[in-house]
């Protein structure tokens, strides 16, 4: 390994690159090179998003299997990756092609090729996926500029504009689906954690204080302890189905980590949120659950969850909020399970 001119910097690599397989090798986890770069990335502490789901699948008792492992290569590294470079390479296959048709006309396109010169400088370099919007915003100003000034090119930048358009969809459809829980469908705990960190400013907007809801299945070892991994997952999508129904559409949902769900209320008056909270309580306790025939199980499964809340306070921090209604569903846990707990009170069965 090279060494980096900060001698800090390559001794933590060292305590790494040394940490990262015995750890893997405690927890059984298969010494590959996806998992190893999961794990590497995880002890760097230098992915927030990466190393919350990572510490949320270590708290629980199961162990972390190796669909889990996959699931958070793809979302953290290769995905987030190979998108952004598809993205990259086709916008430069249309600057290539702009370029060629214009070194074929006269000069009154040389500003023109200019800026598409300085687009393709950049994209010689590695981009991240908002540098790469930058360059695409870059190309499309100077596309519509030559349409303006010259009928003869107007056919091909036309075709060529619709493509970045169409480059640009498929750049704004990657970073949303990276934003979101393939399991339940949910917003993952990435948007989530971008939704707290904009929590401030929301609440300058609204007229009531934002509201946090932490919502655990109960029991849910049990559940896979009895009828298996893929029965557990079944029951997390209907959960999250029932959460979501309990919600209005701007209210953010998302898969916080495991069982856990996190719902932010926003502009809602305290008697809603506490209706909110009580609906969901009810609503997944209600329900029956089918389980798919192929799992060979006919009886449906009930289940409960509990839940903790707490409103935003002026100036503090995101993790704060967090923190105590944290402690609130803890309370709720404590308390008997399938109940309400709002910092100080308690509602429920």
């Amino acid at each position: 390994m090279p060494k980096t001119n900060n001698p800090a910097s390559y001794d933590q690599t060292v305590d790494i690159v040394r940490s990262a397989i015995p750890r893997m090798s405690e927890l059984k986890i298969p010494i590959t090179p996806s998992n190893y770069a999961v794990w590497y990335e995880y002890l760097s502490d230098s992915n927030e998003a990466l190393r919350l789901e990572m510490d949320a699948l270590l708290s629980r008792d199961a162990p972390i299997t190796e669909t889990e492992m996959r699931a958070l290569y793809d979302r953290f590294l290769e995905e987030r990756n190979e998108k952004v470079q598809f993205a990259k390479s086709a916008l430069s296959k249309v600057v290539s092609a702009l370029m060629s048709h214009i070194n074929q006309a006269d000069g009154h396109y040389s500003s023109f090729s200019s800026e598409l010169t300085e687009v393709a400088e950049g994209l010689s370099n590695d981009v991240t996926a908002d540098n790469l919007n930058s360059l695409i915003d870059r190309a499309m100003r100077a596309t519509n500029t030559a349409l303006e000034r010259g009928a003869e090119l107007k056919q091909k930048f036309s075709s060529l504009a619709v493509e970045m358009q169409q480059v640009r969809g498929e750049l704004a459809r990657s970073q949303e689906e990276a934003r979101s829980d393939t399991l339940t469908g949910l917003h993952n705990r990435l948007a989530f954690q971008e939704e707290l960190d904009n929590l401030a400013q929301a609440a300058g907007e609204d007229s009531h204080a934002p509201c946090l809801l932490l919502v655990d299945i109960d029991f849910f070892k049990r559940v896979n302890d009895t009828y298996g991994h893929l029965a557990g997952d079944h029951v997390l999508h209907a959960v999250a189905r029932q959460i979501r129904a309990s919600v209005r559409g701007r209210d953010l949902v998302a898969r916080y980590g495991g069982e856990e769900f996190a719902v932010l209320l926003r502009d809602t008056p305290r008697s809603g949120c506490q209706a909110v909270a009580e609906n969901v309580r009810q609503q997944v306790g209600c329900a029956r659950i089918d389980l798919p025939a192929e799992l060979g199980f006919e009886q449906k499964l009930a289940v409960t969850v509990s839940v903790g809340g707490a409103w935003y306070r002026d100036q503090e921090s995101p993790q704060t909020l967090v923190d105590r209604a944290d402690r609130a569903l803890y309370q709720s846990k404590e308390n008997g399970r399938n109940k309400v707990t709002w910092e100080s009170r308690q509602t429920g069965s």
